[in-house]
Formats: C-alpha cells, sequence, structure tokens
C-alpha cells in the first residue's frame, strides 16, 4: 500500500506542478503597484471633467428652453461654462502634446 500511496502523491505533485507553472509562472515578481505619470492622470481627471461641463451646457439649455432659467441667468451660466470647457480643451490639447513628445524620446 506504501508505494501505492506514494505513486498518488508523486502523480498528484506533477499534476499540480503542469498547471500551476502556466498560471503562476508568468506572474510579475516585486511590482505591487505601477508608478502614476502625475500628467496622465491629469488628463483623465480633465477628460472626465470635460464630460462633466458639457452635459451641465445641455443641461442647462433644456433648462432654459423649458422656461426654468431666465435668459439673462442662461447667457451668464453659458458664457462661464462654455469658458471652463475652453480651458479644459486647452489643456487638453497641451498635455497631449506634452504626451507625444515624451513618447518620441
Amino acid at each position: 500500500m506504501n508505494l501505492v500511496h506514494l505513486v498518488e502523491l508523486l502523480l498528484l505533485v506533477t499534476i499540480l506542478i503542469v498547471i500551476g507553472l502556466p498560471l503562476f509562472g508568468k506572474l510579475p515578481r516585486n511590482v505591487l503597484f505601477a508608478p502614476i505619470d502625475p500628467a496622465n492622470e491629469e488628463f483623465k481627471h480633465l477628460l472626465v471633467r470635460k464630460e462633466e461641463v458639457l452635459l451641465a451646457i445641455k443641461d442647462l439649455e433644456f433648462d432654459w428652453k423649458t422656461d426654468k432659467v431666465s435668459a439673462n441667468d442662461y447667457s451668464e451660466m453659458k458664457d462661464k461654462l462654455e469658458g471652463e470647457a475652453m480651458k479644459i480643451l486647452e489643456r487638453l490639447d497641451h498635455l497631449e502634446k506634452e504626451g507625444k513628445k515624451r513618447k518620441k524620446k
């Protein structure tokens, strides 16, 4: 019986190694977190903020068409939101150009 148990144990260990190596052999060692690129994080944040501003403009136009906002308030708020959107787009363009320059190096 001891020889049978030994063969079973060897067979089990062999199967675990054959299955485990492809699954766990390619994991990176000692890399728990990737380094954070501040420019990339700012770019992502600005993309989200751009979408928020564009949705705010859309909501403002809807509110104006349904007479929830006066014409004066509408023009004032629209100018403010469009100004913010322009600043965001300019900053996104700048970050995109910097990113392309860094990739070329």
